[in-house]
Formats: C-alpha cells, sequence, structure tokens
C-alpha cells in the first residue's frame, strides 16, 4: 500500500487511484486478486463487441451491397406514359431532365418471353430501352475491370441497337446464360405471350436473336431474368404503340425526395409517377428491422459477459475490506474508494472492447479467405449465391457501429463495477477493522 497519500486536495481520477487499481488487477488470487475473473470477463467482453462488430458490418453490407447494385442497375423514378401521345411523352422526358440532380431520362418498355436454346426453355423479363440510355448504366455496358465484380463480361455493347429497327443483338445476364448454355454469337428463339391470330387460334410469336453480351449486376436474381433488348425492337415484336414509362436516373437515389417532389410540380396533373422506393422499399426495411434486432441480442449477449466483473469485483471488495478501512483512515474519500473499483471494471472492459475491435476487423477484412476455407474443408458453399442473391458475402465497416460497440463495451463494465464500487465505499473502517 503507498505508504503517503494527499488524498485532501487530491481531484477525481488522481494518479494513486490508478496506482491502487492496476495493483489488485494485477494481483494473484491467494493474495485476494481477481485475475482469472478478470481474463474471464475481458475475453467475454472481447468476444461480445468481435461478435457485434462482425454481425453489423455484414448487415451493413448486405444493405450497401443491395442499394448499390439494385439502383446501379435500374431506373430511380418512373412515370407511367400508356395512352399518351408522342409529343406528351417527349415533354416528359424533357421536364424530367430539366430537374437538377437527374442524370439521364428515357422510354421504356417491360415485357414476360420465354427464351429457348440447347433444349432449354427458362421465362425472362424483356426490357426495351434506347442504346444511349443503357450506354449510360456502366454497371451493365461497361467492360469488367481489375477486380469488379459487375459489367459486361462477355461480348461487346457496340452492335447493340445497330441493323434494321433496332437490329437483332441483345444483352443477357450470366445467370440467364448459364442456363441456357449460350455464348456471344449464339441464337436464342425468344416467344412473346401473344401474337397473330389465325383461324387456329393465337399463335405466339417467335423470333431468334444473336447474344451480343452476356453481363453482371452482381444480383443473381437480377442476372437470372433479366435482358436487354433496343426499344425499337421490343416494341415491333411485342406489338405495342409506344412505350410503357419514361424512366430517370438521379446522381443520388438514396435522397431521392426532393427529386420527387421537384417532378410533381412540373409534370401534367393525372400522370402516374412513382419511385425505387415504392418498388424495393419493403427488402430495405426488413434489412433495417433485422440490424436493430441483431443488435440488441448481442448487446445482452456484451451485458452478460460483464457480469463476470461483478462477480470479480464482490470477491475483491470482500478480501480488501482491511485495505480499504485502512485507505480511509490515511484519507481517502468514498468517492476515491468508489473510483478505483470502477476503474478496475473500465480497465476490463476497454481492455476487452478494444481487443474485440481487433478481433472483429482482422474477421471482416479476411471474410472472403475464412468463406473458402470453410467451403474447402465442409465441400459446401456457405453462401450460395442462388440462395442469396448475391455473388460473395459482403461485409462493410461503419466507423459508427464499431464505436458503438466499444461503448457499449465500457458502459456495460461501467454498469458492472458499479454495485461493487458503491457497496467498497460505503465500507465502514471501524467495522472493517474491528477484528484485525
Amino acid at each position: 500500500m503507498p505508504e503517503n497519500i494527499n488524498t485532501h486536495a487530491a481531484k477525481p481520477f488522481a494518479p494513486f487511484e490508478f496506482v491502487i487499481a492496476m495493483r489488485y488487477l494485477r494481483a494473484r488470487r491467494k493474495d485476494g486478486g481477481i485475475a482469472l475473473i478478470a481474463i474471464i470477463s475481458f475475453l467475454g467482453i472481447t468476444l461480445g463487441v468481435a461478435a457485434l462488430i462482425v454481425v453489423l458490418s455484414i448487415m451493413n453490407g448486405f444493405r450497401y451491397e443491395l442499394l448499390n447494385q439494385l439502383l446501379g442497375a435500374q431506373s430511380h423514378v418512373y412515370v407511367d406514359v400508356r395512352g399518351l401521345t408522342e409529343p406528351e411523352i417527349e415533354d416528359i422526358q424533357n421536364d424530367l431532365i430539366r430537374i437538377p440532380g437527374v442524370l439521364n431520362a428515357g422510354p421504356r418498355y417491360e415485357g414476360q418471353a420465354l427464351f429457348t436454346a440447347n433444349g432449354q426453355t427458362v421465362g425472362a423479363q424483356v426490357v426495351g430501352v434506347l442504346p444511349r440510355d443503357l450506354a449510360n448504366i456502366e454497371r451493365i455496358t461497361a467492360p469488367v475491370r481489375g477486380d469488379a465484380r459487375y459489367g459486361l463480361i462477355e461480348g461487346s455493347f457496340e452492335s447493340f441497337g445497330e441493323g434494321e429497327n433496332g437490329g437483332d443483338n441483345i444483352l443477357i445476364g450470366r445467370a440467364l446464360a448459364q442456363r441456357l448454355g449460350v455464348d456471344p454469337g449464339d441464337q436464342i428463339t425468344v416467344l412473346a405471350p401473344t401474337g397473330s391470330t389465325g383461324p387456329f387460334g393465337t399463335v405466339p410469336r417467335r423470333k431468334a436473336y444473336t447474344v451480343g453480351g452476356v453481363f453482371t449486376v452482381g444480383v443473381h436474381q437480377f442476372d437470372q431474368i433479366v435482358t436487354f433488348m433496343p426499344l425499337e425492337q421490343a416494341l415491333l415484336f411485342f406489338s405495342q404503340d409506344g412505350p410503357m414509362t419514361i424512366e430517370a436516373r438521379v446522381e443520388s437515389p438514396v435522397e431521392i425526395g426532393p427529386v420527387i417532389a421537384q417532378a410533381r410540380a412540373v409534370l401534367p396533373s393525372g400522370v402516374i409517377l412513382f419511385d425505387w422506393r415504392d418498388q424495393s422499399l419493403a427488402i430495405y426495411q426488413a434489412l433495417q428491422v433485422e440490424r436493430f434486432a441483431m443488435r440488441l441480442i448481442l448487446s445482452v449477449v456484451i451485458l452478460i459477459a460483464a457480469l463476470n466483473i461483478i462477480t470479480g469485483l464482490v470477491m475483491l471488495v470482500k478480501n480488501k475490506g482491511r485495505d480499504i478501512a485502512i485507505l480511509r483512515t490515511m484519507g481517502a474519500t468514498r468517492g476515491s474508494i468508489m473510483r478505483v473499483f470502477l476503474l478496475i471494471g473500465l480497465m476490463i472492459g476497454g481492455v476487452g472492447a478494444m481487443g474485440g475491435a481487433a478481433l472483429g476487423f482482422l474477421f471482416v477484412l479476411n471474410i472472403e479467405g475464412l468463406q473458402g476455407l470453410i467451403e474447402a474443408v465442409t465441400g459446401v458453399d456457405p453462401f450460395n449465391a442462388e440462395v442469396y442473391f448475391l455473388t460473395r458475402l459482403p461485409a462493410r465497416i461503419d466507423p459508427g457501429e464499431v464505436s458503438f460497440a466499444i461503448l457499449f463495451g465500457l458502459f456495460s463494465a461501467f454498469l458492472a463495477a458499479l454495485p461493487p464500487a458503491w457497496r467498497a465505499a460505503q465500507l465502514d473502517p471501524v467495522e472493517a477493522l474491528r477484528y484485525e
């Protein structure tokens, strides 16, 4: 024990309080210390914080990937123009382009069709689009570069839209190309559900198209069902007089509210206007709810791990009753005694939280390697793209989530240390020394 303690003028968390806390924390069990319990508490908080960071990083990665991939490959603003005249459609397109924040706008037509090749028949969605509008979606038409996981992986976009009535070249997703067993340059027979009416009933419209290119956007479901066809050719194939929608892409689809407000102000009344949130909001809300639930569950795990600190400090207070009494007789205040034991809990929680953050970072940064290791050992893909609709397990570290995990670990340790510290501060020196 320190021989001279000038506690009358000592400020809160004075150096002597740290010295005593460190001495108690390092003491062996036979000397009345809590080394073993402190180690168990440290490991519990470390694993809890690491699990919280890993899970929240994966959930954040899922949200980021879905937003980035889905919004990077589709339009953000939709205007239903069915039944409008061509001049009216052009006016709507021009009005959308003039809105600040809108990158481009153009007509679209979407239809369902059957694709047949190599004895395989698959249903898919045909999106009719102008070549210049599709060229603006780099996630589909730009060649794959470096370690990018999206873009045009085979074939070329240059021939898209060339030829009579838009030509016969189409772009298909990688998953669809694999199911049909086709490559760029191969022929695919496309059947429309509607066709010409003859003496024997309705005959489905059938035409052969050439695979001009194969793309991937990183979402398995999108790659499996979506194909792109020149707008003029799509209208001809589906026997339509005009486009179904005018669609626009914006600079910041996540903050699309101001653009929608301006669009409603400039578009004619009665025109149906909606955005990507109306189509996909349920997915993102479900992810938000799931992330909140996982944060809550793992926070409880950290709290449970911190309960070991209570056990250790209660034992320490009991074993160090004589030392506490001597400190009080030497002038240590109740606040000083309380802060000593709070510091012990915060040291355990702080080291555990930082260790958990380091372990979580290590796991997240090497998550693809761990996924490959699991697959190599078990022979089973733990992240099947056909089930999860993504080609890889996403993980994205959010500084805010990491800060929350570390601070919650510290807060849990503080709460656990508070009752024993309060008990130590209320210890009566006379009672503690009576039988010494």
